[in-house]
């Protein structure tokens, strides 16, 4: 029988907890696995809807107002209103970024159209894009700096006298 030396050893014991800490770095800096059955449900689960936002006019009365899902993480952001069949009229979703800059967005799997307010670090409607074509894969920009995206049923932006430079306001 073959002895191996202390020093041999030695070496080959570091390399394994090396690698060790290695691999235990990775699995914590991997993404979550993401439970996808909850992310598409998220937009069909009108509990899930659960905080208000009011458009105001230039003497801050109130325009409207519109019950809001958050999609406050990148998988609900990516999923969005996808694959909803409708979308009840005083409902919407609302996408908060993190710092103020151009956004775009689409219409991939996206059944109804869709209006889009682009607001900006002010709480001011910056853009609006009405009626966006379901299913497009046309980009759609926000054409200017903003830090949150407002989706709600294509056209009621015209029918409810929704314009830009308007404000909303978020109530918990």
């Amino acid at each position: 029988m073959k002895k191996f030396s202390t020093k041999f050893d030695l070496k080959r014991c570091t390399f394994f907890v090396i690698c060790g800490f290695i691999a235990i770095f990775i699995i914590l800096r991997a993404p979550q696995v993401i439970d996808a059955k909850e992310i598409l449900k998220f937009n069909r689960d009108l509990k899930n809807y659960n905080a208000k936002l009011q458009i105001l006019d230039s003497d801050n009365k109130k325009i409207t107002e519109f019950t809001i899902a958050i999609a406050d993480d990148e998988n609900k952001k990516m999923y969005g209103l996808m694959n909803l069949e409708e979308l009840p009229q005083t409902h919407g979703m609302l996408f908060p970024f993190f710092k103020n800059q151009i956004v775009v967005m689409w219409m991939k799997n996206t059944r109804i159209p869709l209006d889009m307010l682009f607001i900006d670090k002010n709480n001011l409607i910056a853009n609006i894009k009405i009626n966006a074509e379901p299913y497009s894969l046309n980009l759609i920009s926000s054409e200017k700096k903003v830090k949150k995206v407002l989706e709600i049923n294509g056209g009621l932006s015209e029918k409810l006298g929704i314009k830009i430079g308007q404000k909303i306001k978020i109530l918990n």
